[in-house]
């Protein structure tokens, strides 16, 4: 297996984007590109990737501007700069761009191509997959954002932040409002991120990760105010009619999860894709388990399972 380091300009037209190319053991049998989550960074996802490469994947991942390593290299911590929610989308196309001239190069120029986006990066995926449908053979959407509680407020908070020109502070109100509430349905609660894993080890890794974006700073009112309007752009029946109707999709989830609304996020996305006529939706909710399920130690092994299922069965 190989590792190789890509950077690319950013199309914010600011930042270096920090990015990785995997390639497995002999000849891939396909591409799966990593969209990671709101606070965290890509290197997040090694057990997945591990699992990816086993099956014969190439797996390419990046650092989102105002997150992980880009933001260390740009001194730009929770800073996405002000293109709006186009940033992250066209950043995934150059690297999606960038994996598929390297693996050209190395002789591969016909491999199927795959996302996979967890949380925000679900989100992500969404726009990518309605935008650029042509690049993607399959989708997974994972921790699927979808009905999240807090988001009217978030959308309030910072159009009112950014009208009265704050977009660059930080924005601990309204990371308070929208995050506080996320541990309300659980009886056992030891911090307040426990939302994100039943693992308590899970939750203290990712609490004290010095590559993540809480751990070092806070996001500003812009890159929350861009949140909120792509979450808009991929909601509802408008998002579901731009989506091509023959990409095989698989979603997943915790049903105690509130990024996806419980478990509810996810059934909600794949009927509105199947309304709009897709006709490969498929989904899974595990009972009993939080957000980050492709980390929980008990269940990541069932989970990655049902990921390299999919894509074995789906991408030609």
């Amino acid at each position: 297996m190989s590792l190789r380091e890509i950077t690319f300009p950013s199309s914010n037209n600011r930042d270096e984007i920090q990015a990785w190319l995997h390639t497995p053991l002999g000849s891939p049998c396909g591409i799966v590109q990593i969209v990671h989550g709101f606070g965290e960074h890509s290197r997040r996802y090694w057990h997945l990737t591990g699992a990816l490469l086993d099956a014969g994947y190439v797996v390419a991942h990046d650092d989102h501007v105002g997150h992980g390593r880009t933001a260390l290299q740009n001194a730009t911590w929770g800073d996405p700069g002000d293109s709006g929610y186009e940033t992250t989308i066209l950043d995934e196309r150059r690297l999606h761009d960038a994996v598929i001239a390297e693996m050209a190069d190395a002789g591969y120029d016909q491999l199927p191509f795959a996302m996979f986006g967890h949380s925000w990066g679900s989100m992500i995926a969404r726009e990518y997959a309605a935008r650029y449908d042509s690049d993607l053979s399959a989708l997974v959407l994972c921790g699927v954002a979808y009905g999240v509680k807090g988001m009217d407020t978030m959308a309030r908070m910072t159009g009112e932040a950014l009208a009265a020109g704050r977009a660059k502070d930080d924005a601990v109100d309204v990371a308070n409002a929208v995050f506080g509430p996320m541990t309300e349905r659980y009886s056992d609660v030891r911090t307040p991120n426990d939302w994100i894993a039943y693992d308590p080890d899970v939750v203290a890794d990712h609490a004290t990760d010095p590559l993540n974006l809480m751990t070092v700073g806070m996001p500003n009112y812009q890159f929350f105010a861009d949140f909120s309007n792509l979450m808009t752009a991929i909601t509802g029946p408008e998002w579901a009619a731009r989506m091509p109707v023959d990409l095989p999709v698989y979603l997943i989830a915790g049903d105690q999860d509130p990024v996806a609304n419980y478990g509810e996020g996810v059934y909600a996305v794949a009927n509105l894709l199947a309304e709009a006529g897709n006709r490969s939706v498929s989904a899974t909710v595990y009972p009993g388990w939080r957000h980050e399920i492709h980390n929980e130690r008990t269940i990541r092994d069932e989970v990655e399972a049902g990921v390299v299922e999919f894509l074995d069965n789906h991408l030609p």
